[in-house]
């Protein structure tokens, strides 16, 4: 038995490092997509090239929607590695195998060891975690830190002493509003707040440490937020009420979406364990006055249910923003009673073998099943990937319904390691399908711009031109989320599309981006333009 126990921990261990190795490899295989990808790539390489590590700037201009925790991360792995995508993504990848780790500690600490390896091997096969962890975007190393206080604030109730562990968490939550903004603050206190007035438990107020523990938070938040107010005059009200009231209370942000789209969030990116996940969303609950101590389930619930509860009362929503109650949701479904997790894992192969029909089906008539269109060019590709996918997911689910599930932790990495592998083999797919989303073709048909030559960005904003360019450009006729800056940087743009005619008139060697339409438009008027390149969406157009 022991030596049975040992082979299964070396093979573990080793199917860790080959998906951590797939995980980092899989960073540079697909060009930047836009728009989060290109954004958040381009800030941190003008933080590089203009030496301001204070202000962030995108496309030149002061762009403070958000703290720079992971401009500056993200920068110094351009620093190191070069402006490429594996620099670019480095960080978060790195933010998502991290979370993983600190899941298995916790829960390894908490409960015991069987248990963590559950919980990573659930968390890891998350549709949700997965593609988000391989995306650059703030909301995976919103969710680490997050999760760091989660874990270390949980620790700190099963640990004496605990006053290292809560300065943990008090870091940890310090580092998260500056990644993200306030409410990496607001989550936690709001769940202790819930949880005590629920469960009638006031014993975790005694050992958050008050007076070390927020010093501890102010010495690691306040310095930033200081030096933009004093740079920014109206940084305080654009940075805490635009970005974060108004956001939150209104429709500003243009974001709007029914009351019940987190629901379906939930239910899409719990994949493929959205059964025991709604299970312990509903059995959870019913324990909260059976525990004469710390309720760590009922806890996890709360932190689970308000992340849903919070987002889905804004009038801003967006997939990703419900990523931080994945990693507590693994955490609740790795601790069920064994025999309830066999059920729910028999399950959830089925659910992989359903799945893995459906995308051998569509692989054998992906030819018949996309419309055709411009598009299906890029489409097309993916049938050979489907088709593995659909084998990996088939030969994963079989397996756990002959073994009946009966060492659920095996089962639990089987499927787990299956899922997030087919997550990677997707992505890298993704390749195929960067004309549609990506300017990476339209910069290479005019790689080494010169600093010195002008490109016109008519119309729209491609927010992954830059950063492959490493040149900014000029814009015309467009605002957006750089309103901000435009409004502190008079003359930055060009307001009108009549301007900019006059303006490209007079250009010996210059470049410009628009949409196609409006370049089908502006060629039968007449405009001296030489195409060099075109995507699904754009032009790119020399004079």
């Amino acid at each position: 038995m022991r030596e049975s126990s040992l082979s299964l921990a070396w093979m573990y261990t080793a199917l860790a490092v080959f998906i951590v190795i797939l995980w980092f490899a899989t960073l540079s295989a697909r060009p930047l997509f836009n728009t989060d990808e290109g954004r958040y790539a381009e800030i941190p390489r003008e933080m590089l090239s203009g030496g301001d590590w204070v202000i962030p700037h995108l496309d030149g201009l002061t762009y403070i929607e958000k703290p720079p925790l992971q401009y500056w991360a993200t920068a110094l792995s351009l620093k190191v590695f070069g402006i490429n995508e594996f620099a670019a993504r480095l960080y978060t990848a790195l933010c998502a195998v991290l979370t993983l780790t600190v899941i298995f500690i916790s829960a390894s600490k908490l409960w015991d060891r069987q248990t963590g390896v559950r919980a990573v091997a659930v968390l890891a096969g998350m549709l949700l975690f997965l593609v988000m962890g391989q995306l650059l975007t703030l909301d995976m190393s919103l969710t680490f830190y997050m999760t760091l206080s989660l874990s270390a604030f949980l620790l700190a109730q099963r640990s004496m002493p605990s006053l290292g562990w809560m300065l943990l968490a008090w870091s940890a939550a310090g580092l998260g509003v500056l990644t993200k903004g306030v409410v990496a603050a607001v989550i936690p206190a709001a769940v202790l707040i819930l949880y005590s007035s629920m469960a009638r438990d006031f014993s975790p107020w005694r050992r958050l440490y008050w007076l070390p523990g927020l010093s501890l938070f102010l010495l690691i938040t306040v310095p930033w937020h200081w030096l933009a107010a004093g740079r920014l005059p109206d940084f305080v009200e654009f940075f805490f009420v635009h970005e974060h009231l108004s956001r939150f209370l209104t429709p500003s942000a243009d974001r709007q979406e029914a009351w019940w789209f987190f629901g379906a969030v939930f239910l899409a990116g719990s994949m493929p364990w959205t059964l025991p996940a709604l299970r312990v969303l509903v059995a959870t609950p019913t324990s909260r006055m059976q525990s004469p101590t710390f309720n760590m389930q009922f806890f996890l619930w709360v932190w689970i249910v308000f992340v849903l509860g919070f987002f889905s009362l804004s009038d801003s929503k967006l997939i990703p923003y419900v990523l931080p109650a994945m990693p507590a949701l693994a955490l609740l479904i790795a601790v069920q009673p064994l025999a309830r997790l066999q059920r729910d894992f028999l399950w959830t192969a089925g659910f992989s073998m359903l799945v893995s029909l459906g995308l051998l089906l569509a692989s054998w008539r992906w030819p018949y099943l996309i419309k055709a269109s411009e598009r299906s060019v890029y489409l097309l590709h993916l049938a050979r990937p489907l088709l593995q996918i659909g084998l990996l997911l088939g030969v994963s689910g079989a397996y756990v319904l002959a073994e009946r599930a009966r060492d659920t932790t095996r089962a639990a990495v089987i499927l787990g390691a299956a899922w997030c592998l087919s997550g990677l083999l997707l992505l890298r797919a993704a390749a195929w399908l960067a004309p549609i989303y990506s300017g990476a073709g339209l910069a290479a048909a005019a790689s080494g711009i010169p600093r010195s030559i002008t490109v016109y960005s008519v119309g729209t904003y491609d927010q992954t031109l830059a950063f492959y360019w490493r040149h900014t450009l000029k814009l015309v006729d467009y605002r957006g989320e750089l309103d901000y800056g435009l409004r502190h940087q008079c003359g930055a743009d060009i307001a009108s599309l009549s301007q900019f005619l006059d303006q490209w008139s007079r250009e010996t060697t210059a470049y410009a981006v628009m949409e196609r339409s409006l370049f089908e438009k502006l060629k039968t008027q007449g405009v001296p333009m030489r195409e060099l390149s075109r995507n699904v969406q754009r032009v790119l157009v020399a004079r």
